[in-house]
């Protein structure tokens, strides 16, 4: 690779994109004036802010103790809300004498026993609110007397009688409110906190009136103090926000200028001059992608800094505005978020411009290519978004997740945790420089592809698409035939397991997986396959094979499954099970023991599993991946499919796994019927696991297996690497083979076309 051509690629460029007012406006213009535009606007609107008083209503004015007083002069008491809260407080004191209000107030120790009587009381109470135009009712019941010469309680509401006859205090005050209005919320926690105090000056006075003190009655203080420092709350703050919006920011900074270099150029017809330069399509593609980076890069700087100095100017003058505390309180981003943030730009950057371009290579046109922008956005967003849920941490294994790996160190390093996150720091970089160099990698290959490249445009037609269907079907399935079938199976498999409860018994369990996978995984291969292409039984690679090669398979199928047994035990190291897996564990495994034959627990949880899922993953969904003409694509493609069928993300990831090794062997052998026999090798063998001394198999592999101190059944480690280093001693052998055969067909239909026609 000439690295002088790559730089002349990329000033070129970068020059051109300079010269292009639009590019200019969107990258250099609108972040310098879109944050002040804001705040301007912020501080502008914030004037218009005013508290709106609330009116609270109060039913029973007369039965609240004089002393210590709730309302003085029409409003709270000055003593249990601050000033501004009692000057933004209207309090409505109800003079209602009807009968209804009063027989209301009897019934209200039915609302924690009568739910029928409750609803009635809050549809009531709803009208009296709309027609008094109140946003808060407060009901306080009678008091309670106790005559001193009769234990008869007059009231009905449960009491402890006192010789001196006075009046109880009321045992309930209840709150209605309107969830609906604002301000009914608001008049909520103003009059809670009012009532709060209140209660606790009745309390402190009716203690000193007998006498008691405050330590005896609430022997336990407790004291809450915030010990972080401002700025540490400031960059809390400031943490979960920043990264999101660096990662969205170098995404849209990196889009657009990649559609117009990839396919603005086809539109404008100088792509074909480029690429019949000296430069190779490797060079043109690193320019290219220098170019991108550069303005991605070019577009989130220029974000941070003016949406930093922009906050730095306006949080400090509406600090003093009414309404405004909250956003005054979050105060600018710290110093060292800048500095971190700056310093992640760079290799974030590079990922989404490579992502950016390799889709827009893609493209037809530019009106094509903006299309992509919303599916790739949404394609990140779960990525972002979960570093910012609270109980996100980075630790191993969301180390190993790209974009949120990444932002999660971001957090940790804003906010000043450093113990915690250095010690994933180079495993974050390693995840993250290996996702770049495919971003890369993809780009190359996409710039090398004529097919990628060169797309001829097409206008859509639901008739000429159904015609071509049916009409222009091939022997085997496109690629986009085989995501469609992928999609339509994770989709089915996803509103099944809602439909799905847990069974109750091994019958019930047996029918509801056969039904599941038949259902959610064979019938889209099986009915695309048919409708879809004009050779069901190649797309499906039903293909008769060496029958050396399924006894291999089994054989190879029985070398790995120790090797997979602790790559699982590595997986939920990384990704502990959680209590819902736990539990899910332990169903299957009480279902798996009640078993009533041993065949019939094989047919269901290995035989059904092997042919269905081989069908679809490795028959219908890895031939269509294969018309990419590269199989390792091929087999990633498949692969990704058959670990996201498995909800479970320990799952999910072992057979993942497990479907490289039988893609693989697909590939070579064309043909599913090994890797069915090693998916049902493999099945068996884990869930017969546990029953291997009970079924008399520990005589034959007491030296392959051993029981730990808890009677968990596990593998030896000598014996398992032997079988690991045996099994791949035998991939080798049926690839080679496989390869053998391919040489013999070829040189067959080679002898056969040098034959001369006979006339």
């Amino acid at each position: 690779m000439c690295w002088k051509n790559v730089k002349l690629i990329w000033l070129r460029e970068l020059r051109d994109q300079l010269r292009d007012r639009r590019t200019l406006f969107t990258v250099v213009v609108l972040p310098l004036l879109l944050y002040p535009f804001m705040g301007i606007s912020l501080i502008q609107i914030t004037q218009f802010f005013r508290e709106n008083p609330t009116r609270i209503w109060i039913v029973g004015r007369n039965h609240l103790p004089e002393t210590p007083p709730l309302i003085v002069d029409g409003k709270f008491n000055s003593d249990l809300v601050s000033d501004a809260d009692r000057r933004l407080t209207e309090i409505y004191l109800s003079n209602d004498s009807e009968s209804e209000l009063n027989s209301l107030v009897d019934q209200f120790k039915k609302l924690t026993t009568d739910k029928a009587a409750s609803e009635v009381i809050d549809q009531f109470i709803q009208r009296q609110m709309l027609e008094r135009h109140v946003d808060l009712a407060i009901i306080v019941p009678k008091p309670v007397f106790a005559d001193p010469v009769q234990t008869e309680i007059v009231q009905a509401e449960p009491t402890v009688i006192e010789p001196d006859g006075q009046p109880h205090l009321p045992s309930n005050v209840f709150l209605f409110t309107n969830s609906a209005s604002d301000k009914s919320r608001i008049a909520y926690q103003r009059a809670e906190l009012a009532l709060q105090k209140w209660q606790s000056a009745i309390t402190n006075k009716t203690l000193t009136d007998h006498h008691i003190s405050m330590s005896q009655a609430n022997p336990i203080r407790i004291t809450h103090s915030d010990v972080a420092q401002t700025v540490e709350r400031q960059a809390a703050a400031w943490s979960k926000t920043l990264p999101l919006l660096i990662m969205i920011w170098c995404l849209t900074g990196a889009f657009y200028p990649a559609i117009d270099l990839v396919a603005g150029e086809k539109e404008r017809g100088t792509f074909e001059t480029l690429l019949s330069s000296p430069a190779n399509r490797s060079e043109i593609a690193l320019g290219k992608l220098l170019t991108v980076v550069a303005f991605s890069m070019s577009t989130a700087l220029l974000n941070l800094l003016s949406m930093g100095f922009t906050s730095l100017f306006v949080l400090s003058r509406i600090s003093n505005m009414p309404g405004a505390g909250a956003l005054a309180a979050l105060g600018p981003p710290p110093v060292q978020s800048i500095v971190w943030l700056v310093i992640a730009i760079i290799p974030i950057a590079t990922l989404f411009g490579a992502i950016s371009l390799a889709t827009a290579a893609f493209a037809r046109s530019s009106k094509e290519g903006q299309y992509y922008l919303v599916p790739l956005i949404m394609a990140s967003m779960p990525l972002m978004v979960l570093p910012m849920l609270p109980a996100a941490k980075l630790d191993i294994g969301s180390s190993l997740i790209p974009v949120t790996n990444f932002m999660l160190l971001l957090r940790g390093l804003i906010e000043g945790n450093y113990r915690e996150v250095l010690p994933y720091f180079s495993l974050v970089m390693l995840v993250t420089m290996i996702c770049v160099f495919c971003a890369v990698r993809w780009v190359v290959f996409q710039f090398n592809s004529e097919n990628v490249l060169f797309r001829a445009s097409e206008r859509f037609g639901l008739a000429a698409w159904v015609t071509h269907i049916f009409r222009d079907r091939e022997k085997s399935p496109a690629l986009g035939h085989a995501l469609l079938c992928g999609v339509l199976i994770l989709v089915t498999k996803f509103f099944m397991s809602f439909a799905a409860s847990i069974p109750n018994g091994w019958g019930e369990f047996a029918i509801q997986t056969v039904i599941v996978l038949v259902a959610t995984v064979g019938m889209p291969a099986l009915l695309m396959a048919i409708v879809l292409t004009r050779s069901p039984r190649k797309s499906l690679k039903l293909n008769w094979c060496r029958p050396s090669w399924i006894a291999a398979s089994v054989f190879l199928a029985f070398c790995f499954h120790p090797l997979l047994m602790w790559f699982s035990k590595l997986v939920l190291y990384v990704y502990p099970a959680g209590s819902g897996l736990e539990q899910m564990n332990s169903i299957l495994g009480n279902l798996l023991n009640t078993s009533p034959s041993i065949f019939l627990l094989l047919g269901v949880f290995a035989i059904a599993p092997a042919i269905i899922e081989e069908i679809a993953f490795r028959g219908f969904i890895l031939s269509g991946a294969q018309s990419t003409k590269n199989s390792f694509v091929a087999v990633v493609i498949a692969s990704l499919f058959f670990g996201a069928a498995h909800s479970v993300i320990q799952q999910s990831i072992l057979t993942f796994v497990i479907g490289f090794v039988l893609g693989f062997i697909a590939i070579r052998t064309n043909s599913i019927l090994p890797c069915i026999a090693y998916h049902a090798t493999h099945n068996s063998m884990t869930a017969t696991s546990s029953q291997w001394s009970q079924l008399g198999l520990d005589r034959w592999f007491g030296w392959l297996t051993t029981t730990d101190a808890n009677g968990s059944f596990e593998y030896q480690v000598a014996p398992t690497i032997f079988l690991a280093g045996l099994g791949v001693m035998l991939l080798i052998w049926i690839f080679q083979t496989s390869q053998t055969d391919v040489n013999v067909s070829q040189e067959r239909r080679d002898e056969r076309s040098l034959v001369p026609c006979q006339t």
